[in-house]
């Protein structure tokens, strides 16, 4: 190496500098990050409600929800070490939430927490009344934060999006990916059951040219018991209602992989895998969407449709349709397992009946084929509407049909059309508009497309960007409702477009308040002096009406 010369520009220098400062902050902790093996984050024995890959109609879970017992409180301790290189509080999603970088690439989140340390709480209160907002997102570089594995980053509790206490753990990769760390073996649950095949679909095409339309032709609980020969048409696909079960807990987890088999050649494979959060919502395809849309579970469907951008995790044959060539009984297996490679089969046999017929459609009044890889518009006197290339999983028909005419003392100056098929699910959202010319001209500038029943903000008159569903034009020129209960608890509510934004200010200067389905609390009660104080509460709709409320009370 005597003799080489390193000439270094001013921002490689400043490159080294930094890269340097990085190491020298996971020095001590790099060192044993690299023979780290994760530690659970509770103290608690290891049960989960939830893990990675379960289907949410709209997207897969993307980590694990560790039980608590129904508490919250509970001490979260980081599983490696690292620096909390984010946190987040919302109403929604993960409510309070934590990041941890970890010298290895990966990133562990957790989330619904009760509070954070003191220290980040602090950071988190001094954001909320800078920006004064509730929701905030704080990033901290590599020095501010810095955790050893073990250490408490936060307390378990229920906050977000969160049906009772747990934590929700996840951990990326630095794609940001959510991984199926059980999977990988961070942890070895004990898990010697099999999962559960609660029911099978079969559907079907109907001969409406020139897109059939989809039907259930059988559906079957307890699959395991039936012994019949099942009568199916010459085509039709299967779905799947299973899931997984581990010892220790009675929660109903995910599956990793389906297979169907007609007379033992396999005609559809698909593994979950890791999900990215862009794809996630392709799940929709995935599924037979119509059965999660009437509020039943999720059945993986063993047809590939050809809008799918997560057919890469399949594997199909005929895109996974069962095809029965001839009137003979055949063997129709289906196999799901766990990460552990536990599996469930059901064998049925089934054969061609061709005297199975659609149902009637009855009771639509218009219809037009929309096609899955083509730009659609659909239009007549009443709305446009739009759909742009890569905004259908599948070619379909677009039904559309008047449900009544206007009615201004309801609210609604137009007619109200139902546009589509709710249970027919969108990549992409497309363009609504509907026809108000009947709408005076005084009341345009607060007239909006509403969705119905309750006439809630669907987007601007000009256009909405909204999905398959039943839609009207409202108008809507008058604030929220704001008011205060005996208890002093503050209520808001809109009756038409819905409410958009809310500030609250005691004597004159805004305090950290929390929204949740209408009810305002209150929060920070520490910082407010004994006494009788002013609070105004303003809100506004999504119209830009806006109420205001003053009262006087006492803390």
């Amino acid at each position: 190496m005597a003799g080489i010369i390193f000439i270094c520009s001013k921002e490689m220098k400043r490159s080294l500098i930094v890269a340097s400062v990085v190491a020298a902050l996971f020095t001590g902790v790099a060192s044993v990050s690299a023979q780290e093996r994760a530690i659970k984050p509770l103290d608690v024995p290891m049960s989960f409600s939830g893990t990675y890959g379960e289907l949410r109609r709209n997207h897969f879970h993307g980590g694990v929800d560790w039980r608590v017992g129904g508490k919250v409180g509970d001490p979260i301790h980081v599983i490696k070490s690292g620096y909390i290189s984010r946190v987040s509080v919302s109403t929604g999603g993960y409510g309070n939430g934590v990041y941890v970088q970890h010298p290895d690439g990966t990133m562990t989140v957790y989330g619904h927490l009760l509070e954070f340390t003191p220290q980040v709480a602090a950071r988190v209160k001094k954001e909320q009344y800078r920006k004064e907002n509730f929701s905030v997102s704080l990033d901290f570089s590599p020095d501010e934060f810095p955790v050893r594995q073990g250490d408490v980053i936060g307390k378990v509790g229920s906050t977000g999006a969160s049906a009772g206490p747990h934590l929700h753990m996840e951990v990326r990769d630095s794609r940001n990916t959510p991984l199926n760390y059980l999977a990988m073996g961070y942890y070895a649950p004990v898990d010697g059951m099999k999962p559960e095949i609660a029911r099978i679909a079969f559907y079907a095409f109907d001969d409406c040219k020139p897109v059939p339309n989809r039907w259930r032709v059988r559906n079957i609980f307890q699959p395991q018991q039936c012994s019949e020969v099942v009568r199916l048409p010459e085509e039709s696909y299967v779905a799947i209602d299973s899931y997984d079960l581990q010892d220790g807990t009675t929660g109903k987890l995910a599956v990793e992989q389906y297979r169907v088999l007609l007379d033992c050649k396999c005609i559809f494979h698909l593994g979950i895998g890791n999900v990215g959060f862009e794809e996630g919502s392709d799940i929709k395809s995935l599924i037979e969407y119509g059965e999660s849309y009437r509020g039943g579970r999720d059945l993986i469907k063993s047809y590939v449709e050809p809008g799918n951008s997560l057919a890469y995790k399949t594997r199909s044959l005929d895109g996974g349709l069962i095809r029965l060539t001839d009137n003979s009984v055949h063997l129709l297996t289906i196999e799901t397992s766990d990460i552990s490679g536990n599996t469930r089969t059901v064998k049925l046999k089934v054969q061609r009946d061709d005297s199975l017929k659609a149902p009637e459609r009855n009771g639509l009044e218009n219809s037009s084929p929309l096609l899955w890889y083509a730009p659609n518009m659909v239009s007549n006197g009443d709305f446009i509407y739009l759909l742009t290339p890569g905004s259908l999983y599948d070619s379909c028909n677009l039904t559309w049909k008047k449900v009544s005419g206007p009615a201004p003392e309801e609210g609604r100056y137009s007619a109200t059309l139902k546009v589509g098929d709710e249970r027919i699910p969108l990549k992409k959202n497309g363009m609504l508009i509907i026809n108000c010319d009947r709408i005076p001209s005084l009341l345009l500038d607060k007239a909006y497309i509403a969705t119905v029943p309750g006439l809630s903000y669907a987007g601007p008159l000009k256009g909405a960007k909204v999905g398959f569903g039943t839609y009207c034009i409202a108008v809507d020129s008058e604030g929220p409702d704001i008011t205060v209960d005996k208890n002093d608890v503050i209520h808001i509510r809109d009756e038409y477009s819905g409410t958009a934004s809310v500030r609250l200010e005691i004597d004159g200067k805004w305090h950290l308040f929390r929204m949740k389905g209408g009810r305002v609390m209150i929060l920070d009660r520490s910082s407010i002096s004994k006494g009788r104080h002013r609070v105004t509460v303003t809100a506004k709709d999504y119209l830009g009406n806006t109420s205001v409320l003053e009262e006087v009370m006492s803390f």
